[in-house]
């Protein structure tokens, strides 16, 4: 859990994150990041390095800027071999109910992701209501609050195809859509008027790809497993002089079949079904078209 009262001008706050191989962590912030008016402007940096087969979950609450608010935040995640990032970022218009909607001066966001130390996907957002048709086309869209998912892993391919199936409601309140914006990287992009909404509909498929992910390293540790059992029981018959060939041999007894999860069962039981219900039945529903 972080917790902060919001950002004020000529702050720098620096966010350092390290993770060993095979762990786990779910990071969680305590309210809205309000950014409070500035003459001069405030940063962010946050700096991730997770390691082999390690699992992040970052899903913030919504940025929102004050009137005259400057903020520049730097994002970059370093992922090594197998690692998993779960990651989200919302931005909002400002204090929509105190007519403070688009009235900040700037807010510059850019998200860098690493995987073996070769840069993979950058996200750069830069927004100056002055300066740019924020509420048109290609920007807002006549929203006010935008959300950002991201999720890399080595199953991202399988995750989208996931997807494919599970996002197909249309909702009122929500408009997205989401592609495999590179080999290991799926992204989604999200517009809406309710920051709470947002953040709930980041928190679902937060959730979603959690419980994939758990079933995905468990399915690749079932099949380790497996082929170090069968490694353990090949047996060489010898080695004929002619072709200088090694004959194998499964001994019967022991080749017991393990049992593999489906994955489709995994994703509807812990994801689509479990985690939708528990989004419909929060403070707001997601109304279906």
């Amino acid at each position: 859990m972080s917790a902060s009262p919001g950002i004020m001008d000529d702050d720098t706050l620096d966010i350092a994150i390290q993770m060993r191989p095979d762990t786990q962590l779910k990071l969680f912030t305590q309210s809205f990041n309000k950014l409070h008016p500035m003459k001069r402007g405030a940063r962010q940096t946050t700096v991730a390095h997770i390691d082999d087969r390690a699992v992040f979950y970052y899903i913030p609450h919504p940025v929102t800027p004050f009137k005259d608010s400057i903020f520049k935040a730097e994002n970059s995640i370093y992922l090594t071999g197998d690692a998993v990032m779960i990651w989200a970022d919302i931005i909002a218009a400002g204090r929509i109910h105190m007519k403070e909607a688009f009235v900040f001066k700037s807010l510059h966001s850019t998200t860098k992701i690493y995987r073996n130390d070769t840069l993979i996907l950058m996200d750069n957002q830069f927004l100056s209501p002055a300066k740019q048709p924020i509420k048109n086309l290609l920007f807002f869209e006549g929203y006010t609050h935008q959300a950002t998912f991201l999720f890399s892993a080595p199953f991202a391919k399988e995750l989208k195809a996931e997807l494919d199936e599970i996002l197909t409601l249309e909702y009122s309140d929500i408009t997205y859509g989401f592609t495999q914006a590179a080999e290991d990287i799926v992204m989604l992009r999200a517009l809406g008027h309710d920051g709470e909404l947002l953040y709930d509909f980041m928190g679902m498929l937060g959730q979603l790809c959690w419980d994939f992910t758990q079933h995905m390293q468990e399915e690749r540790q079932l099949k380790q497993q497996a082929d170090e059992r069968t490694g353990g029981n090949v047996l060489e018959a010898g080695v004929t002089s002619s072709t200088n060939m090694k004959i194998e041999k499964l001994t019967g007894a022991e080749a017991v079949p393990v049992p593999q999860p489906t994955k489709k069962q995994m994703v509807k039981k812990k994801g689509n079904a479990a985690v939708v219900e528990r989004s419909v039945k929060g403070k707001k529903a997601l109304s279906s078209n």
